[in-house]
């Protein structure tokens, strides 16, 4: 009888989650979104992001620019970066964007959850606004898709920072990936992923779990409700992500490697293995700090950020060398 009231319970959560889509766009957009959010049309999709800090009319010309994109991880958004923001855009024009399948963007129309779809998604947002050449900046998933687009478009990447970033084949994976990547199981998620779970993971990714508030729970599990999200999530975590490192020595342009040393997943081994393949690139780890440094330490991970682009600026002037 037990399993049988599992299953409709199920069934349950399944028909209501349907019947409230569209409230739940609503309220969330009015809670996550501000007054610098906008959308814009990438293919299809309806993509959130942010523009903030300097732009064209401060600069002398759009090639003269200096743009910062910001690419979050799985399972999370452009919030992640929030505090980063908030240290760059009184010197620079800082672009950020949900990816899709994850907050406010919602799922890809044609369920393209691959490196290339990202690297394709990530090239047409950029010609779509503009943007010529950028400081690229990933997290994780993030750093995934820049380090690919920094061989891809090697000419639009002006320096290349990547933290905790995928790149080498994965002994493991969080459990919620693990799972999601399981048929069954798989199929569950994309209906029931209950708000402990979120809270879980949080504390897993954080070295420092006091860190892990309700605020931050609630940000990433209601996100993750957003119409279309959960289902994504499955096919999403099904990509091909830690492929092709054989790549990654042919990167050439200038590169930071920013990581958390306490991330037990992506371990720190692997900024040594970027670090040594990526020729020229420089190496900050930080002790006791997680998955997400631009969350846990972001006044320290931003200041070693600002210190790299701002010894590249010298470099270009012919003042100084790295």
């Amino acid at each position: 009888m037990k399993p049988l009231r599992i299953f409709f319970t199920i069934i349950f959560v399944v028909l209501l989650s349907a019947c409230d889509t569209q409230d739940t766009a609503t309220w969330l957009e009015s809670k996550y979104r501000d007054d610098t959010s906008q959308f814009i049309t990438i293919d299809g999709n309806r993509v959130h992001y942010r523009d903030e800090g300097l732009n064209d009319q401060h600069a002398g010309s759009a090639m003269d620019q200096e743009v910062i994109i910001l690419m979050h991880g799985t399972a999370s958004s452009l919030h992640t970066w929030d505090q980063w923001v908030a240290k760059l855009t009184d010197q620079y024009r800082v672009i950020r964007m949900d990816l899709p399948g994850f907050g406010l963007t919602g799922p890809d129309r044609s369920h393209r959850y691959e490196v290339a779809d990202d690297v394709a998604f990530l090239s047409a947002f950029l010609k779509a606004l503009d943007i010529q050449k950028a400081h690229m900046v990933g997290s994780s998933l993030g750093g995934r898709i820049v380090w690919q687009y920094a061989l891809d478009f090697p000419q639009q990447v002006k320096s290349l920072t990547l933290m905790n970033a995928l790149g080498y084949p994965q002994a493991s994976w969080p459990p919620p990936i693990e799972m999601g990547q399981w048929p069954i199981v798989g199929t569950l998620m994309e209906y029931v992923s209950p708000r402990f779970m979120f809270e879980v993971g949080l504390k897993e990714v954080y070295y420092d779990s006091t860190l892990v508030d309700d605020e931050l729970v609630d940000r990433y599990f209601e996100l993750s409700r957003y119409p279309g999200n959960l289902g994504a999530f499955p096919k999403r975590v099904k990509a091909k992500l830690d492929q092709d490192s054989e790549l990654i020595p042919q990167i050439e342009v200038p590169t930071l490697i920013l990581w958390g040393e306490s991330d037990i997943y992506f371990p720190v081994v692997n900024a040594h293995r970027f670090n040594q393949d990526i020729s020229g690139s420089q190496l900050q780890t930080y002790t006791n700090v997680g998955h997400l440094p631009m969350e846990e330490v972001p006044q320290i991970s931003v200041g070693h950020f600002y210190k790299f682009i701002r010894g590249l600026h010298l470099d270009y002037d012919g003042t100084a060398s790295r």
